[in-house]
């Protein structure tokens, strides 16, 4: 029997969180390294990746910019993930 989280939508936090954390690791960078440079806590990397903590504006453009990735693509890239899409 599928768990009922199989079937929930993504939050768009948890969908944000999921393309920062892909673009991170297609990096080969850690969580640590990203938060060194971009001058997030460890710990807020860590629950915006996992979708726990709502990332703002300014710490979408910081990673936009960190990436090399423009800011409306992670929200493509976002809305299409919690579409099932990607």
């Amino acid at each position: 029997m599928a768990s009922a989280s199989e079937h929930d939508p993504l939050t768009l936090e948890q969908a944000l969180g999921q393309v920062i954390r892909a673009l991170r690791t297609a990096k080969g960078l850690k969580q640590i390294d990203v938060a060194v440079a971009t001058g997030f806590a460890a710990t807020t990397l860590r629950k915006m990746e996992s979708g726990r903590q709502s990332m703002t504006i300014r710490s979408l453009d910081a990673l936009a910019t960190f990436y090399d990735v423009p800011i409306e693509e992670l929200i493509i890239r976002a809305k299409k993930l919690r579409r099932g899409s990607l």
